[in-house]
């Protein structure tokens, strides 16, 4: 079991994949790296999920793992693991194909407003978020949400900034975002 904490990576694009991980605790996000330099999330990882999957194949990391949150990984043998063990595997990565085929969904449809407020949604069922008696907050920072919604961090801090102003939400400057 490894610990990392929020914006480590877990492993990079093009490092070579011996390992199969799943999440113990935390938010961990996929992410590709644009030739323009832009970062698009491709998919979230939530706790009990397996990631690194290329390592069934034995090839490379096609995309990097970067933590969301502090988080917990155990990193496993696939070579070494049981057949069922392995279907339990492909179990969890359909699950998250189905996740990934809504988010696509959710990138490709609606005005960039509502996006935003999908993401934030999602999150605020993750372990991104908490709760307290002054409301619910979910710990992401202005790049991550334009990373996570094809946008720019431009373009989401002024709908933030909107929706702040029409009191929907609270920014914090220490990268939460809460609504009451």
């Amino acid at each position: 079991m490894k610990r990392y904490a929020r914006k480590e990576a877990i492993y990079l694009a093009g490092e070579p994949a011996h390992t199969l991980y799943r999440l113990e605790s935390g938010l961990v996000r996929i992410v590709e790296l644009l030739p323009d330099g832009r970062t698009l999330t491709l998919r979230h990882v939530l706790p009990g999920d397996y990631f690194g999957e290329e390592a069934l194949e034995g090839k490379r990391h096609r995309y990097a793992a970067e933590a969301m949150t502090d988080c917990q990984v155990q990193g496993l043998d696939p070579k070494a693991m049981p057949h069922e063990a392995l279907h339990q595997v492909a179990r969890n990565l359909a699950r998250q194909m189905r996740r990934v085929q809504a988010y696509e969904t959710h990138l490709q449809t609606g005005e960039l407003r509502a996006r935003i407020a999908r993401y934030l949604l999602f999150l605020a069922d993750t372990p991104a978020s908490f709760r307290d008696e002054r409301g619910l907050y979910v710990t992401v920072s202005h790049e991550e949400i334009a990373d996570a919604t094809a946008s720019t961090r431009e373009s989401v801090s002024k709908l933030l900034s909107d929706l702040r102003r029409e009191g929907l939400l609270a920014t914090a400057t220490a990268g939460s975002t809460s609504w009451t």
